[in-house]
């Protein structure tokens, strides 16, 4: 680990383990999901979290996490063994100094693709959010990329997801339509039209030709929205209970292993902790999603 991430848990710890005993008496363990089934859980100290409260994606065998602490300027990177949770390397202060100089502040919610992971990032006073790449096995910095204006929207940036050629993202609020970006170079390649607005959008990803929307709705339930692609058809998908109303629901990516799908949730109560929760989508299995 590094000497930052950890003078975070040597320094912070004694803080965080407050805040837990804090959220703590009012957290009850989250109830059942219908179309979700909690199939696991993994749960760590914010003093350790902090570095992936944001954004969670998958390549099936790690997790690769993104967090901040936008007031120190932290940034940091993370992959986890997916079976163990076991945090397998962080690289803290990700971004270079000439990419925070220019008022990056914030890395949201990400995605793996082809041996990258891209995350969102969005800018001191909202201003060309970037999408920031890293290599999946170093966890280095590689490039980043600013948000073509009309892609922009309101400038907040908080999640992105990938398929083939396309980036999907939207902004956090008032969000009626799907952006896509062209991978390739990063150019505009429109949207889709939702047939209602959303609020607080934190996270998504793709199965089928669905998209999965994450909210940090209010209350410990915590609304998914399920977006179809073809119609912008959006609808409430399920509500999963976090146990806690101080939760703010983060991160969410999607995985198939040994014919089943799962749903993957970054979740974090109070900053006292940062949960990662694996739901598997019932009754479905990976070949008919």
């Amino acid at each position: 680990m590094s000497v930052l991430f950890s003078l975070l848990r040597t320094v912070f710890s004694p803080l965080f383990a407050a805040l837990f005993l804090l959220s703590g008496l009012t957290a009850s363990p989250p109830a059942a999901v219908d179309g979700l089934t909690l199939e696991n859980e993994f749960a760590y100290p914010y003093s350790e979290g902090a570095a992936f409260c944001q954004g969670l994606a998958t390549d099936g065998e790690y997790f690769y996490g993104t967090g901040c602490i936008k007031f120190l300027n932290y940034n940091a990177i993370v992959r986890i063994d997916a079976r163990t949770g076991e945090i397998d390397l962080c690289n803290d202060l990700c971004l270079p100094a000439d990419v925070i100089a220019k008022g990056y502040s914030h890395l949201g919610d990400c995605a793996y693709h082809d041996g990258r992971i891209y995350a969102a990032c969005e800018a001191f006073l909202f201003k060309d959010p970037a999408v920031m790449v890293f290599d999946a096995e170093s966890l280095a910095f590689l490039e980043y990329h600013v948000l073509p204006p009309e892609g922009q929207g309101n400038g907040h940036f908080p999640w992105l997801c990938i398929r083939d050629d396309t980036i999907y993202y939207t902004q956090a609020r008032e969000v009626d339509e799907i952006r896509m970006l062209n991978l390739s170079d990063y150019s505009y390649k429109g949207s889709i039209k939702l047939d209602q607005t959303l609020t607080k959008i934190t996270g998504g990803d793709l199965l089928g030709d669905v998209l999965y929307l994450s909210s940090n709705s209010d209350g410990r339930e915590k609304v998914i929205y399920a977006v179809d692609l073809h119609t912008g058809e959006t609808q409430e998908a399920f509500v999963r209970d976090t146990g806690s109303g101080a939760t703010e629901a983060e991160g969410l990516c999607i995985s198939r292993t040994d014919g089943a799908v799962y749903l993957h949730c970054t979740d974090v109560p109070f900053v006292s902790r940062t949960v990662i929760r694996t739901y598997r989508f019932s009754g479905t299995d990976a070949d008919g999603a």
